[in-house]
Formats: C-alpha cells, sequence, structure tokens
C-alpha cells in the first residue's frame, strides 16, 4: 500500500481515538480535562471555566499574556460549530471567527475511505515498518492535522506570534480546540515536547491496538 494511503487511513483513526468523544458524557470530560490542560501549558493563573450545556457546550478560554487572547467556542455536535478569537486589549475585539456547519457539502474523505476498507490492511503495514520510519509517519500525520496544517492563516495584526498558525480546514471541533492548545501555548520547548509526547502516543496505541482517554491525550493524570 502507498505510504500517502496510509498516513490518511491513520490520520482518520487518530481523529478517532482522540477527538470523536460519541456521548455527551464523553465530550463533557473531554473538555473538561481540556481546559484543565491550559493552566500549566498555556501558563495562565487559573482553570478555565467548565464549559455550559444548553444546546451547546460553550466556554471562554483567556490565553497567556503574551497572547492576549480571548477564546469564545460553542460546540452543538461534531459537525457545527463556531470558535471565536477576540483580542483582549481593544476590549474584546471579535478578530477572527471560525465557523464550521456541514449541513453544506464537504468533501466526503472519510467516507470513501471507509468504503474500500483498507484501514486494518493499513494499520498491520504501519506496525511491521521499523521504529524509525513508524515514528515519522505519524509525526506526518500528527504535524499536518494538529501542529502544522498545510492550509493555515497566520494573524499578523494585532498578534505579531508567526508561529501561530490557524488550520483553515479543520471540521472537527475537538480536533480544533486541541489545535488551538497547541498553537496558543507561549512556550517554544513547551510545544515541542508536546509534539514529541503525542507522537509517541498515537504510535503506541495505533501499534498496540489499545485506546486514548482524554486524560492521557491531554495529560492532566498528573494535576
Amino acid at each position: 500500500m502507498d505510504n500517502e494511503i496510509i498516513k490518511a487511513y491513520l490520520w482518520q483513526e487518530v481523529i478517532r481515538l482522540g477527538f470523536s468523544p460519541s456521548s455527551e458524557r464523553d465530550r463533557k470530560n473531554w473538555l473538561f480535562q481540556f481546559g484543565r490542560s491550559l493552566k500549566d501549558f498555556w501558563e495562565i493563573e487559573e482553570y478555565p471555566p467548565t464549559p455550559t450545556k444548553n444546546s451547546t457546550f460553550a466556554a471562554s478560554l483567556t490565553s497567556s499574556t503574551k497572547i492576549n487572547m480571548l477564546i469564545d467556542y460553542s460546540i452543538s455536535n461534531l459537525s457545527k460549530y463556531t470558535v471565536k478569537f477576540l483580542y483582549i486589549p481593544s476590549k474584546q475585539e471579535l478578530i477572527w471567527k471560525h465557523d464550521v456547519d456541514t449541513t453544506y457539502f464537504l468533501f466526503p474523505k472519510e467516507s470513501i475511505l471507509n468504503k474500500f476498507k483498507k484501514l486494518q490492511q493499513a494499520k498491520k503495514e504501519f506496525k511491521n515498518f521499523a521504529p524509525i520510519v513508524r515514528t515519522k509517519i505519524i509525526k506526518n500525520v500528527s504535524d499536518g492535522l494538529l501542529f502544522h496544517p498545510a492550509v493555515h492563516q497566520h494573524i499578523d495584526s494585532p498578534i505579531d506570534e508567526h508561529e501561530m498558525r490557524i488550520g483553515g480546514g479543520i471540521d472537527n471541533p475537538f480536533v480544533f480546540l486541541f489545535h488551538l492548545r497547541y498553537q496558543l501555548c507561549p512556550d517554544k520547548d513547551k510545544r515541542n515536547k508536546e509534539k514529541e509526547r503525542l507522537a509517541q502516543l498515537f504510535e503506541e496505541t495505533i501499534k498496540n491496538d489499545s485506546i486514548i482517554n482524554a486524560s492521557d491525550l491531554l495529560n492532566t493524570k498528573a494535576s
């Protein structure tokens, strides 16, 4: 199987393992663990508030003072969500809005992969690669999905942080929030260590056919 096809199936598998909580309880727990992970990772003074739940999950997240951004998210379901970016020093001026509504047509890449039913073959070939090759492939997948999406934007004003890359094609709300967790971390060393941790976690999970708990994904077990 071509390596690019293997990566496509692994991309889908990483989303399933880490970013597709199925029940309302699982989604609530994922978002709770997500919030708990930010205090240390973003170097903020307090834990963010627990997300409220009415017809949607919603919460506001304040970034580090270095970035000075407020993030408001609202998640209706896995295919409909909104994230607003507000600049704090200018009385919370709205500078960006990421909106996803897949009631409109979206290229059905997941359905196409599922139709050919090659996931198990892709995973088998991945497991049979030499460790150095497995690591390279999973890093390539996690970079494209979370850390450096091929399609991204930079906010050059009023926040001049060129290393902050906001992925423009992310339709899964949990992928997008985790992506923001990484992008808005003010410490480059922490970001680099997080990339290594996640690549190892995904590689070991897929290799061993195991699962990922939200606390493992978000590294909150010790907090």
